[in-house]
């Protein structure tokens, strides 16, 4: 299902969508919250079962040009705190699943908590 989240955001912002659509799932809820924190998406509502996301463009551009899966599921990709640390310096805003839930890179470091890498935006 992340997969198809970021293609359909992808592709709205390649055609420079004011916004765009689709089915209500729990986990994209807690994305949308993280890329609308990092201030790349201008918000999102929720409404009989849709979410619309309203994308975010800064001078014709939009502002989160880059957003990529890291993680599948043939080849999940597990790190720990430090190597989060070595590794959050290169990206945009790595997203992260910890036992404690779905964050950021920055937060999992400051916790001191590894995960998987779902995918990166930026």
């Amino acid at each position: 299902m992340l997969s198809k989240f970021f293609n359909k955001l992808r592709n709205s912002l390649a055609v420079y969508h004011f916004s765009t659509s689709f089915k209500e799932v729990g986990f994209c809820i807690k994305i949308l919250d993280l890329l609308w924190k990092e201030n790349l998406i201008r918000g999102y509502t929720k409404k009989n079962g849709l979410i619309t996301v309203l994308l975010r463009y800064y001078d014709g551009s939009p502002t989160c040009c880059r957003l990529t899966i890291v993680s599948r599921p043939r080849d999940r990709i597990y790190l720990s705190s430090l190597d989060l640390c070595r590794l959050s310096q290169d990206f945009g805003v790595l997203i992260v699943s910890t036992p404690k839930g779905v964050m950021t890179a920055e937060s999992a470091i400051r916790k001191g908590d590894g995960g998987e890498i779902l995918g990166y935006a930026s």
